[in-house]
């Protein structure tokens, strides 16, 4: 039985909890790139996943901003 929690959903988090169920039931039909794309998701403002580029003024080089790739 499925449980509904509360809280906000996001598209992350929906595949955190339901991919390796969908995965196991149709290994044979997800194409690579939709794989890639589930991936892309999976990873976007993780750093040791797509990343994060790192901005620093000359000017003012302690303060740095980090923008995360998605």
């Amino acid at each position: 039985m499925e449980t509904i929690r509360k809280g906000h959903f996001t598209l992350k988090r929906i595949f955190e909890e339901n991919r390796e169920r969908f995965v196991s039931s149709h290994r044979s039909d997800i194409t690579f790139s939709a794989a890639y794309n589930v991936w892309k998701v999976m990873n976007c403002r993780e750093p040791n996943g797509l990343g994060y580029a790192t901005f620093a003024c000359p000017d003012h080089p302690d303060q740095i901003t980090h923008i995360p790739r998605s």
